[in-house]
């Protein structure tokens, strides 16, 4: 297996698409500091899952993605892929090449892939186990890795010596197993904590299904007399409403008759009324049409004033376009003759330019042929060459600086020249548009002062419709308040009725049950939620309370509650907990308890003293809530609770509890909307809200319509005075927007004197000081060139033919020295005569858009001219015809108001007889409600008792009249139910679904047995396992920590040529939590600590080990980033004769900046950074 390739993008300094592949054998990456070589190193940590973020040597895992430049935009993702061979299946998978890959994005999302496929950052990091591949293994030594190997911390290196040993997946076992084995145990704990919980309850279920038998009993003695009470009161109601039968239908008839009079007058009336109303639509008619008229003649007359204006606009803007026109077209032609100089100017140097090279590379390739004949003789002089070699460059390079500062220099002085002749431009424009900007501002203020002279005209009026306006959206406020609230309110209530009607909130079991059998058949009475209600502030204290007792439904007795068991589980709808009446009893506090608490602070009641509810089910509401006692705060019910000894329960109003025994209960209960038992009080509530709500919206209708009668009239005078605003304002927006037009153009052209001003300033201050670098560079030139002097004097004495060969050398080197400062003064000309050239187009293209408008616009203008002139001619025509229908109409509208007045007065006559007799038809209804009232008791009083006869014990009053003895005293039958009831409350709280829990309960005591037995056995499985671990762990690690120490020997011996070394355990004891520690002692020196080891001693050393731990794993690739930096030449051979050594087993890959580690390799590849922030690679194959 062999590392083949890596792809970049948009990792660190790689924003493109950069692909790195590797052959078998020595791989160099180098170049100079701060070129990104090292990120090569950080991208195959990354994609091999290195989390670190300062190991990536950033400051958050964001850093790793391209960042940006001033001339790149940042990316928005970071991608490495490593591609390996695995033709000999090294790791376990089964294709021949594996691509591992992973993908960040900038909002923190990453993307793991294996073969193109999505994974885990964990399956990537097992497919490396115990490989020496992975992100913390062996194979991948990065800067500063050395210092962390050899650091005073021993556990620093023991990562590596364990994943030689190959017990890192071993290890990775044994954490999972010890987090199973704990997770074990903390079920063990919650199985122990229901099984305590299940052995309470056995025993006092026992106890209540005793108690269920003697409750039976005492309910159907009460049953029987209840029902034979609701008899009798039935019958004393039916009797009493005999009586009033004959004189409700005398006092019918009597309304009947006055009631025909009053439609026989109101039909006379109505016929006058559609008389009246026939001549008030003709008279809206006739006004609207003369209205129409009236509007329709003062929108010509101002479209007329309108489009005069406009007519001598365009005129005006037709004269100006001429003259703009031949304007352009002579500056058209000045940029069309400057830009073809410019560009003849510039093929010219090019041209120059080309030439020059050709010449220089010939003298180049001179020069190469005579530095071949020279080193052939100049093993006697490498120092002296080595010197003059190295002043040569630099003076090549001061050279080369002093060509690209003139050009600068001569760039500066043409731009210079170019901005002085834009400001004198800008400056003539300036003059122009001060000029234009007085005219624009008298016509602005002309047009102002006409405006004000009309607006004073309109105070007076406006000030009343403003009063009216503003009353008016008042009252449509408080309309549209009121009407948002209606609709609101409205569908909030058919929301609720919804849920009511489908019982939502409930479970499901509940409702599926009575979608199956009904509300109220089998015995039903109904659900707790629905029977109970409570004032809003108690209803979230009375919903805890209850808890899922809120779903239990009631029933009348044990059979109705089994037989819908049994159509539960016909059905398969689920489990629901019913309430019989006749077997649950109530339970209640010590009256002793209640008094002392309620003298405490916040306390409000009994919970079952809140609520109201039916009273066949007082007894199931005591029991569910007559325990329970409902405070205002925690606080109070801290006090509350230890004032009861902690004997009940506690509930504040917002929910927090604290149960019987201390247990405390508590946190956020979502209140979005009403709960159930709120449910039913909203309703009524939005019910009473609706009408009250419509009520105000018809007294808002009517007071609008009388504001808008009021409004009109004030509003058609406003309208005259308003046209004529209008025009003026027309006018003065015209005249503003001018004034403002030529003001920004005339503020643009300031601000950009005021930038060129700078501009050449800042150029100014660039060239002199480039002119200061010049003459500097200059003197170093004199200098270099002074030293180059001395040695080639050196060379003369120590070899007259050397002497030859430099001389010759020289000359051709000035030559190319020339040469190429010539060729580029001459590219860097063509440049700023290309740059020039190409701002002249630019300006030549606007010019010639501007041209090209402004035809289109006068053309335009033209068209619009001729078409104004026949339209004021047709709307002069037509203003007269309207001036003639205008009368004709008014004329009509007199003589029809004439006839509805003759009309209006017949109907009041007829008004006032209708209300005479309406008032006695409404003497008759009142005696007749009251009647009504009476009777409605009667039967209101039949409906209680038979209501209570069918809610309390499912049955009719047919089916149980004289069936049960007659009730001859009610008084005592009264007390003989009282006395019952009082047998039933005593018996106290009774679970008739006793038995049935018990049942239960026992069952599942067993079953929680049996899985408390399994989990102690698992649990001794894996303490078991994890002990196998330890003890494969220790032995493993010794033999392979014993195989790594005796290479370190040699390997260190070999590299040192001489001296020794040792690993060693800090404590043979814990062979696997233990530091290692390593021990060093080169030749020639004692035994002694690492840290006072040298520089390169301590390199050598970790590479020994890095060396020894290869011979007894070898890695299939290996990456060293810069490992050797701090060694000799001597000692870098050394280095690199190992690597050579190890290379048939292993791939290695050298970022580094050492000559002799470059020299060792196969290739070679390059990271440059042409662009400030941007790595590039280039690569190279070394024979």
């Amino acid at each position: 297996m062999y590392l083949k390739k890596l792809e970049i993008q948009g990792f660190k300094s790689f924003p493109e698409y950069t692909l790195i592949e590797f052959d078998q054998g020595m791989t160099a990456v180098v170049g100079p500091n701060g070129s990104g070589k090292s990120n090569v190193t950080d991208a195959i940590r990354w994609v091999l899952g290195e989390q670190s973020v300062k190991t990536l040597r950033g400051g958050k895992m964001e850093d790793v993605i391209f960042n940006g430049t001033q001339s790149r935009k940042a990316m928005n993702y970071a991608e490495v892929s490593l591609t390996f061979d695995n033709t000999d299946h090294f790791l376990d998978y089964e294709y021949g090449e594996i691509q591992i890959t992973r993908r960040l994005y900038r909002s923190g999302e990453s993307e793991y892939q294996i073969n193109h496929v999505n994974c885990r950052l964990k399956d990537i990091v097992g497919l490396f186990l115990d490989t020496g591949l992975g992100k913390d293994g062996y194979s991948i030594v990065g800067q500063g890795r050395v210092d962390e190997i050899l650091s005073t911390k021993s556990e620093d290196r023991r990562r590596v010596i364990e994943e030689a040993s190959g017990i890192v997946k071993f290890k990775v076992r044994k954490e999972e197993a010890e987090r199973k084995l704990n997770s074990t145990e903390q079920n063990l704990v919650r199985i122990d904590d229901i099984l305590n919980e299940l052995s309470e309850r056995i025993g006092p279920l026992k106890e209540q299904s005793e108690k269920a038998i003697s409750y039976h009993k005492a309910y159907e003695s009460l049953k029987e007399n209840d029902i034979a009470l609701l008899v009798r009161r039935i019958d004393d109601a039916n009797n009493a409403m005999g009586d009033s039968g004959s004189v409700k239908e005398k006092l019918e008839a009597e309304i009947k008759e006055q009631e025909d009079r009053y439609i026989e007058f109101r039909e006379n009336n109505s016929e006058l009324t559609r008389r009246s109303e026939e001549l008030d639509d003709k008279i809206e008619d006739k006004r609207q049409e003369l209205s129409d008229v009236t509007e329709e003649m003062h929108d010509t007359v101002s479209d007329i004033k309108i489009n005069e204006e406009r007519l001598r606009q365009l005129n005006d803007s037709i004269l100006n376009s001429d003259n703009e026109e031949k304007e352009l077209g002579d500056e058209i032609e000045r940029l069309k003759n400057d830009y073809a100089d410019r560009i003849s100017k510039a093929d010219a140097l090019l041209e120059q330019a080309n030439s020059e090279k050709k010449s220089t590379e010939e003298i180049i390739s001179q020069r190469d042929e005579l530095l071949e004949e020279f080193r052939n003789s100049e093993k006697s002089n490498d120092s002296i060459k080595k010197n003059i070699e190295n002043k040569t460059n630099e003076l090549l390079d001061t050279k080369e600086k002093m060509t690209s500062a003139s050009a600068q220099i001569a760039a500066m002085e043409d731009r210079l020249r170019e901005l002085t002749s834009n400001r004198q431009v800008s400056a003539s424009l300036k003059a122009e548009m001060e000029t234009k900007l007085k005219e624009a501002d008298a016509a602005w203020h002309d047009m102002m002062e006409k405006e004000g002279e009309v607006t004073s005209d309109m105070t007076s009026r406006e000030e009343r419709l403003k009063e009216l306006s503003a009353e008016e959206s008042k009252l449509l406020a408080d309309y549209e308040k009121d009407n948002r609230a209606f609709v609101s309110d409205k569908a909030r209530l058919k929301l609720l009725q919804d849920l009511e009607s489908r019982k939502e909130g409930y479970q499901e079991s509940v409702r599926r049950l009575f979608n199956e059998v009904g509300e109220h058949s089998h015995g039903i009475v109904g659900v707790i939620g629905d029977l109970i209600s409570t004032k809003k502030e108690y209803e979230t204290a009375i919903e805890i309370a209850l808890a899922s007792a809120i779903h239990n439904v009631v029933t009348k007795t044990e059979k109705n509650a089994a037989d819908l068991i049994d159509v539960l589980k016909t059905k398969r709808l689920g489990r629901v907990t019913f309430l019989p009446i006749e077997n649950i009893k109530p339970r209640s506090i010590d009256r002793n308890v209640v008094a002392g608490c309620s003298r405490k602070h916040g306390y409000i009641g009994v919970a079952s003293d809140l609520v109201e509810n039916p009273r066949e089910i007082d007894d199931i509401v005591s029991n569910l809530l007559g325990k329970i006692l409902i405070c205002e705060t925690m606080e109070d019910a801290r006090g509350i609770a230890r004032e009861a000894s902690h004997s009940v329960k506690v509930i504040t109003l917002e929910g927090d509890c604290i149960n019987a025994g201390g247990s405390l209960t508590g946190g956020s209960v979502r209140r979005d909307s009403a709960g159930i038992l709120g449910r039913a009080r909203e309703i009524e509530d939005l019910k009473d809200k609706l009408v009250k709500t419509e009520q105000r919206l018809s007294v808002s209708e009517a007071k609008r319509q009388e504001l808008d009668e009021k409004t009109g009239d004030i509003k058609r005078e406003v309208e005259q005075l308003g046209e004529q605003l209008k025009y003026f304002a027309m006018e003065r927006v015209k005249a503003e927007s001018e004034y403002r037009n030529v003001a920004s153009r005339l503020e643009e052209l300031e601000s950009g004197i005021v930038d060129s001003e700078k501009l050449i300033h800042d150029i100014s201050a660039d060239k002199l000081k480039l002119q200061d670098d010049l003459e500097e560079l200059g003197q170093i030139v004199k200098e270099t060139e002074g030293e180059l002097s001395d040695y080639r004097e050196d060379i003369v004495r120590s070899d007259n033919k050397n002497k030859e060969f430099n001389a010759k050398l020289d000359e051709l080197r000035e030559k190319i020295s020339k040469g190429n400062t010539e060729s580029e003064r001459i590219l860097a000309e063509r440049n700023g005569v290309l740059n020039l050239a190409a701002h002249i187009k630019e300006e030549l293209s606007k010019a010639q858009q501007e041209l090209s408008e402004l035809a289109s616009d006068r053309e335009k203008d033209v068209a619009d001219s001729e078409a104004l002139k026949k339209t004021i001619e047709d709307q002069k025509a037509s203003s007269e015809k309207m001036k003639t229908v205008y009368e004709s109409m008014s004329e009509e509208i007199r003589k029809l108001n004439e006839e509805k007045a003759q009309i209006e007065k017949e109907r009041s006559g007829f008004v006032a007889k209708l209300t005479e007799i309406n008032d006695g038809i409404n003497l008759l209804r009142d005696k007749y409600n009251s009647l009504v009232s009476k009777y409605e008791k009667y039967i209101t009083d039949i409906d209680f008792s038979k209501n209570r006869l069918w809610e309390d014990y499912e049955t009719t009053y047919d089916n149980v009249v004289g069936k049960y003895p007659p009730v001859e005293n009610i008084n005592e039958t009264v007390k003989l139910i009282s006395s019952l009831k009082g047998k039933i409350k005593a018996l106290g709280p009774v679970n008739m679904n006793s038995i049935e829990e018990y049942k239960e309960i026992s069952e599942r005591y067993e079953f929680m047995m049996s899985q408390r037995n399994d989990i102690v056995e698992a649990k001794t499985n894996l303490e078991k396992v994890i002990a196998e671990l330890i003890e494969e762990m220790k032995t493993q690690f010794i033999d392979q920590f014993t195989t790594i120490n005796e290479n370190f020997k040699t390997v260190f011996t070999d590299l040192f040529n001489g001296g020794s070394a040792e690993i060693v355990l800090e404590n043979e004891e814990d062979v696997l939590n233990c530091g290692i520690e390593i021990k060093a002692q080169p030749p020639g020196k004692k035994l002694q600590s690492l840290t006072l080891l040298s520089g390169g001693e301590r390199c050598l050393t970790a590479i020994a080990l890095l060396f020894a731990i290869l011979q007894l794993r070898p890695s299939p690739f290996v990456i060293l980033d810069e490992v050797e930096a701090a060694l000799d030449d001597v000692n870098v051979s050394r280095f690199t004769d190992f690597v050579r050594r190890y290379c048939v087993r292993s791939q290695f890959i050298l970022v580094t900046h050492r000559k002799g580690t470059m020299e060792a390799c196969d290739r070679m590849y390059g990271v440059t950074m042409q662009e400030r922030g941007i790595s590039k690679i280039l690569s190279m194959r070394i024979q």
